[in-house]
């Protein structure tokens, strides 16, 4: 059974994380756009594919799926409300963006539970 609060929980620390990796590196004074946006993407999406099948072990998959998409459209949301980028502009790099944060996310889960599965069965076995 799918569980909200699971959910929740994951999209909450992603934020979160992305928060403090975001507060950091402006700490550092790092001023490259794509590497910042980068790092950003690819901790916060590979920690959404960690954390889903944690928080939701009966559906690992759809809640990767659920929150990797969820905060796709809250950062698109966030750059044309925030930061006033107009990424609705194309819908090319829309679907892109979408695509890619759904795939990695999914990828991860994946590696995530055969990994689990392979202790389990290492420990039991």
């Amino acid at each position: 059974m799918f569980q909200f609060m699971g959910l929740l929980k994951t999209m909450g620390v992603v934020i979160f994380t992305f928060i403090a990796t975001s507060f950091l590196l402006g700490f550092f004074n790092i001023n490259n756009v794509a590497f910042t946006v980068t790092v950003l993407y690819v901790v916060c999406y590979i920690l959404t594919g960690v954390l889903s099948p944690i928080w939701n072990p009966e559906t690992p998959y759809i809640a990767s799926y659920l929150a990797s998409l969820t905060l796709t459209v809250l950062n698109l949301l966030f750059a044309v409300t925030v930061l006033d980028i107009m990424v609705f502009a194309d819908p090319m790099d829309i679907n892109r963006g979408l695509a890619r944060n759904t795939l990695v996310s999914l990828f991860v889960t994946f590696v995530w539970v055969k990994i689990v599965k392979w202790k389990q069965e290492k420990e039991h076995g």
